[in-house]
């Protein structure tokens, strides 16, 4: 367990331009969301019902590795939350990253991932997880750069309509070295 906490922290010692210099670890952490429309939305209530609110909260812990300028892989690990369906589920997969655009402040990126969704208890969910999106991450000088990402996810259940659960998610999130 020691090795593990010293290599993190030596990990995150690292500068944080290393995220798109060949051959380099990195660490992501993210928060999104997903959105959909309120059911109990009313146009001719005065209420201070939203229109759009958030359905789902989804949390991520990637650990990856950049080969070279363009292209990365890592593994994640994450825990989602759907409020509407009562839904748990603790996805963990692996991902490839090709970063399309880079600029000396940007890096524009699509992301391809397939894992597996653990099930530690009845309450989770069990079955096969897929992502694909598209991302921004601002680089700078310090350890912390922020990431904007859009992600497609889906998640196979049995016994969810029609075997799926598809989402649409807006996710801000930082990575560090």
């Amino acid at each position: 367990m020691k090795k593990l906490f010293l290599l993190i922290i030596f990990t995150c010692s690292i500068s944080m331009k290393a995220q798109v210099q060949e051959r380099a670890p990195f660490i992501i952490g993210s928060l999104s969301t997903t959105f959909g429309i309120n059911q109990s939305y009313n146009l001719a209530d005065e209420d201070d019902l939203l229109f759009i609110v958030p359905k789902s909260i989804l949390m991520r812990l990637e650990f990856g590795y950049q080969f070279n300028e363009r292209w990365a892989s890592s593994i994640n690990f994450g825990y989602d939350h759907h409020f509407t369906y009562s839904i748990n589920a603790m996805p963990y997969y692996g991902s490839l990253k090709y970063n399309f655009n880079i600029k000396s402040s940007s890096v524009y990126f699509v992301e391809a991932s397939y894992g597996k969704m653990w099930r530690p208890s009845s309450r989770f969910s069990d079955g096969n997880y897929y992502k694909v999106g598209v991302g921004l991450m601002s680089l700078s000088s310090n350890r912390w750069n922020g990431v904007i990402r859009l992600d497609f996810h889906r998640k196979k259940i049995l016994g969810f309509k029609n075997g799926n659960l598809d989402s649409l998610s807006l996710g801000v999130g930082f990575s560090f070295l």
